[in-house]
């Protein structure tokens, strides 16, 4: 009698060990995903997609105005700093593919109730003093 009683709590509880201790993906996005969908929606010049990425709505962007162009990053080098895991630092140094410049965009990614979202629109103040502690990954080389 105890041993079938036992056997579906183990079960459970095994399977609440595996969710808890799963990968750091939300939706099937991680929080690497975050700065190369930004940059993307940014020389696209999708507001809507940029206000969605965003943890709190900026009333800059325009969150009805789609995708003027359907250009895609190919060349970039994504560094992350690992805060925690619902905090990290990013750092993409991309070649636009209008303007052909080589642009850098620095974000803090976090986690949210709806998926990781960029902190704010802009660039992180006082970056380098933020992660100088922090161990960088590259996460992507450029070419």
């Amino acid at each position: 009698m105890m041993k079938n009683v036992f056997s579906p709590i183990v079960i459970v509880f095994c399977l609440l060990t595996l969710v808890a201790c799963g990968s750091n993906k939300v939706e099937g996005k991680g929080p690497e995903d975050i700065p190369v969908e930004w940059v993307n929606a940014h020389v696209q010049k999708d507001q809507e997609k940029m206000t969605a990425l965003l943890d709190k709505e900026q009333s800059l962007l325009d969150s009805k105005k789609s995708s003027e162009n359907d250009l895609e990053l190919k060349d970039y080098k994504l560094t992350e700093w690992k805060v925690n895991d619902d905090n990290y630092f990013y750092e993409i140094v991309y070649t636009d593919p209008e303007s052909e410049e080589v642009k850098t965009d620095r974000m803090k990614i976090i986690k949210t109730e709806d998926g990781w979202k960029r902190a704010k629109y802009g660039q992180v103040k006082d970056f380098e003093k933020l992660t100088a502690d922090l161990k960088a990954k590259t996460v992507k080389e450029m070419h």
